[in-house]
């Protein structure tokens, strides 16, 4: 693979594969383990069709734009507010989750006081965290992209030692693991999580410009960088499942307490507070610069409104790391899915530039996806 379309799926891969996967393997077994495994396969392969599907609209479209100003470009005002409302959403939610379990991982840190273990509240330590976080994203610190690969790399090299210590640990009667059939709850749980972990898209445009001069690889470079996370997450779900089944924890790495050394369980819950940190640094830098650039609020009021509604949240709001997960992917994903796959037939006909690659995507192929979308958002009611 030449150096520019590596680059470029490496871009996909590093904003795909996040803090997100340490709720696959609950969400999985909620469902039971063969089932949750064609529902991964089977999202992973409508994220794949949306990714191409925006990458021919990027490609159909002069200028360097994200999904608020593909948006405007072919839906007016109605357009961007979607794109911003979905954007909004995600970013919040995702924020939020971190947070929440940032301060659940570095409890486990916890050090022993007075000869007893104590266990310090994970509030306190997310609102440490929030505290540093605030004060970097305010002087504009930012993950840089490198460090996110250098992450994700990290992430495999956790995932291939936890195969090899907890080999010995696993139990083939975990995977015969089955949800109840009569509970819907069970059946639409997986839905929102699992699409939070695949969506990958906003690096798309970016994927594009590091293959400016070479259009033709970025089909190739979508399909790597879509198909690659797949492949990680399954093989984390096939592992925690394997070693926890039932007793899998919603975080997938405290539930292994009970089954491994506790330096793998450290070694999981310190890369998971570097993944998120690095997430929260990003998005929360993004969401600034939102409010500051496309509101075109005053810095101080930008903040602020990064910041507050956040906190917020964390204080009053759900302390539920999966539901949270779950509601953000699947009203994220509705609204943004949705928008491709309108943006897609409409940049077919109003594009302004021949794309290196065409789609052919039947009429009732996109109808179907629509739907899905449409239900999809209402799949945290059920």
């Amino acid at each position: 693979m030449p150096g520019k379309t590596l680059k470029a799926t490496a871009v996909l891969i590093g904003t795909t594969v996040g803090a997100g996967i340490f709720g696959l393997p609950f969400a999985v077994v909620q469902v039971g383990f063969a089932a949750g495994i064609i529902y991964l396969l089977a999202l992973g392969a409508l994220v794949l069709l949306l990714n191409l599907i925006y990458g021919e609209v990027i490609l159909r479209t002069p200028g360097d734009h994200q999904l608020t100003g593909y948006g405007e470009i072919y839906f007016g005002r109605w357009g961007k507010l979607v794109a911003t409302a979905s954007l909004l959403i995600g970013i919040y939610g995702a924020l939020w989750a971190y947070l929440l379990k940032i301060g659940g991982f570095l409890a486990l840190f916890s050090p022993p006081v007075g000869g007893q273990a104590i266990s310090f509240s994970p509030t306190l330590f997310s609102l440490g965290f929030f505290c540093l976080a605030s004060l970097a994203i305010l002087i504009g610190l930012r993950a840089v992209s490198l460090l996110e690969v250098i992450l994700v790399s990290l992430m495999l090299l956790f995932i291939f030692i936890l195969a090899t210590v907890g080999l010995p640990h696993l139990s083939l009667a975990n995977y015969s693991l089955i949800a109840s059939p009569y509970s819907l709850n069970a059946l639409f749980f997986p839905y929102g999580i699992i699409l939070f972990t695949l969506t990958g898209f906003s690096a798309i445009p970016e994927m594009e410009e590091v293959l400016r001069h070479q259009h033709g690889q970025l089909k190739r470079a979508v399909i790597s960088g879509t198909i690659i996370p797949i492949l990680v997450y399954l093989i984390f779900v096939f592992v925690i499942v394997g070693i926890s089944g039932g007793q899998t924890s919603e975080d997938a790495i405290s539930s292994l307490v009970m089954f491994l050394p506790s330096w793998v369980v450290k070694l999981g819950a310190g890369l998971g507070i570097l993944t998120m940190s690095t997430s929260f640094l990003s998005l929360g830098y993004v969401l600034r610069e939102v409010w500051f650039r496309d509101f075109r609020l005053p810095r101080p009021a930008a903040l602020t409104l990064a910041l507050l509604p956040l906190l917020l949240l964390f204080l009053l709001g759900t302390k539920n790391f999966l539901l949270i997960l779950e509601y953000t992917g699947a009203i994220t994903g509705g609204l943004s899915g949705l928008l491709i796959v309108a943006l897609f037939l409409k940049a077919k006909s109003a594009g302004q530039q021949t794309p290196a690659y065409r789609l052919n995507v039947p009429k009732i192929i996109l109808g179907i996806l629509g739907i899905i979308f449409i239900l999809g958002m209402f799949s945290p009611l059920v």
